[in-house]
């Protein structure tokens, strides 16, 4: 009896810390270095397995979590922020995640969709709030599972900074469509190191 009470108690920290592997393998399938870092970086300050030392102070950011790096090839701040889906999700049950960077005074916005979305572009209607829904299309990542809304997104990011919600629908390739809702408040506050970093 006292080796399994003994047992039981070493298990405890590893099943606290648990990670799953569809997490590790999004961030896995991410080309971009840099992305791929934050990924991990957010993945293992979400399951406290690092010191959240690198984590951007602020008030009420609510469910957005943000992060930076640093650019080993110019020394550049990197400033993220990612939201993960309130519903939605991938083929194989994949966390639909909203990314937000500022990467050499460039501003993108991208939807990782954790399903194969077809060759170069895909259809994605969005929504902020009550506003009336828009439909464009949006580039793909490599891997073809991300997409990148087209041209720059600081208009609707100052939009979504008083925003309360956001919905994005995909019809991924060969797939029924898959609707996103994400919980935008405190995006104001999230966005405050991606404004001033990339000066709007």
């Amino acid at each position: 009896m006292r080796k399994s009470v003994l047992l039981a108690s070493l298990c405890m920290p590893f099943l606290a810390y648990a990670v799953e592997d569809k997490d590790i393998a999004a961030c896995a399938a991410m080309s971009n270095t840099v992305s791929r870092l934050a990924c991990y970086d957010l993945m293992a300050e979400k399951n406290k397995l690092a010191p959240s030392t690198e984590r951007t102070t602020g008030s009420g950011p609510g469910k957005w979590e943000t992060s930076k790096d640093v650019d080993p090839l110019n020394d550049k701040e990197i400033h993220f922020a990612m939201l993960d889906a309130d519903s939605g999700r991938g083929k194989y049950g994949g966390r639909v995640s909203m990314m937000v960077r500022c990467n050499d005074n460039k501003t993108e916005m991208y939807i990782n969709w954790n399903s194969y979305l077809g060759s170069s572009t895909t259809r994605t209607t969005y929504r902020i709030d009550k506003n009336p829904a828009q439909s464009s299309s949006w580039s793909l990542s490599t891997d073809k599972k991300a997409a990148f809304f087209p041209g720059s997104p600081i208009a609707l990011l100052k939009q979504m900074a008083d925003s309360q919600t956001f919905v994005a629908n995909i019809t991924p390739y060969n797939e029924n469509p898959v609707t996103a809702t994400f919980d935008t408040r405190g995006a104001d506050s999230a966005f405050r190191d991606i404004r001033a970093s990339c000066k709007w």
